[in-house]
């Protein structure tokens, strides 16, 4: 049974479907090559995440950590790192850049390694979800195995979305402790969680078990998922 769409829209679909994965297929020689790139800048400066550790135990939440700059005075105020993404450890108070001489290709590699593991993720869901966006331009959208292809979408958002962020941060140990920074109390290479791929995750995982619903209906004799 095939609830067929109107030829213009099935046409739509199928572009939709060969432009995601185009922009997969981009984002993924981006990510290699923006990585590669990084690896050839070694010795030069490198450029990683830090975060600011509340030293004084007065912090009551992002902003108390005070950011020194020559000729700056804020008038009953003062400067502070930026917002930490996600959800950071108590401690945390702000992010800053760390811009250092004498990187290795590891440091490199890493500091940029965010984008590579979100270019392969992006093509490896794209690549999973154009077959399914086909199902639909044929009229066929609860066909057998896009309920798995969904779950699998759930899994590659989770997994790109947990990793790409620590890599920077990976970086920027080796860097801290190069330098001996490791040793200051007031910085941290501290990792932040967002909860935005999980709950993104989540999200897909219920649609894949409305389509499972789907080709149940389509299907009665289709296997349990």
């Amino acid at each position: 049974m095939s609830i067929a769409p109107s030829v213009r829209t099935s046409q739509r679909i199928r572009l939709l479907s060969g432009v995601l994965v185009a922009l997969g297929v981009l984002a993924a020689i981006w990510g290699v090559a923006y990585t590669v790139n990084a690896m050839t800048q070694a010795p030069a400066t490198v450029r990683v995440p830090v975060s600011m550790v509340d030293t004084q135990g007065v912090s009551g939440g992002w902003g108390d950590a005070k950011v020194q700059v020559d000729g700056v005075q804020v008038p009953d105020g003062w400067l502070s790192g930026a917002r930490p993404p996600g959800l950071s450890p108590q401690q945390t108070d702000g992010r800053l850049t760390l811009a250092v001489w004498g990187s290795t290709r590891a440091e490199q590699a890493l500091s940029r390694a965010d984008w590579l593991v979100n270019g392969i993720g992006l093509l490896v869901g794209t690549l999973v979800l154009q077959p399914l966006l086909l199902d639909v331009a044929r009229g066929l959208p609860f066909a057998r195995g896009n309920t798995r292809r969904l779950t699998i979408l759930a899994g590659v958002v989770v997994v790109t979305g947990t990793i790409a962020p620590l890599l920077p941060v990976a970086a920027a140990d080796l860097v801290l402790a190069r330098t001996g920074l490791d040793e200051n109390p007031v910085l941290s290479s501290s990792a932040s969680l967002s909860p935005v791929p999980w709950l993104v995750g989540a999200l897909v995982l219920v649609l894949a078990v409305a389509f499972r619903a789907g080709e149940q209906l389509m299907d009665p004799e289709a296997p349990p998922a």
